[in-house]
């Protein structure tokens, strides 16, 4: 009977360790990517686009809001599809009012703003 209760014991500890060491993980990443989101906002706003752009309406301010960009079938003004390389066309070489940022950002800060866009 000792026996089993022992390994009972050691099970519900293996279980527990496990259990915490998968919980602090998700906190970990969860922490990173919290982190990556504000340099990514900070981005948006250092390179001009909060300026023409809110994040967390749909209303238009000078350019479309950008909640729920993703979501979308089409962007706002184009109409083009939602997809990464809409978006990183629509930077480069955009649609009607707004202006190119081909030689404002690089290719990571492009990936950046459109992972960014993809969290709003």
């Amino acid at each position: 009977m000792r026996k089993t209760k022992l390994k009972y014991t050691t099970a519900a500890v293996v279980v527990t360790l496990v259990s915490a060491a998968l919980i602090l993980s998700a906190l970990r990443v969860a922490a990173t990517q919290g982190a990556g989101r504000e340099q990514e906002a900070t981005l948006f706003s250092e390179k001009g686009c909060a300026q023409c752009h809110y994040t967390d309406s749909r209303e238009t301010k000078m350019g479309p809001g950008l909640k729920g960009l993703f979501d979308r079938e089409s962007l706002p003004v184009s109409g083009e599809p939602v997809t990464e390389a809409s978006i990183r066309d629509q930077l480069l070489t955009p649609y009607k009012n707004m202006p190119s940022f081909a030689d404002r950002l690089s290719e990571e800060e492009i990936d950046h703003l459109i992972d960014y866009l993809k969290s709003l």
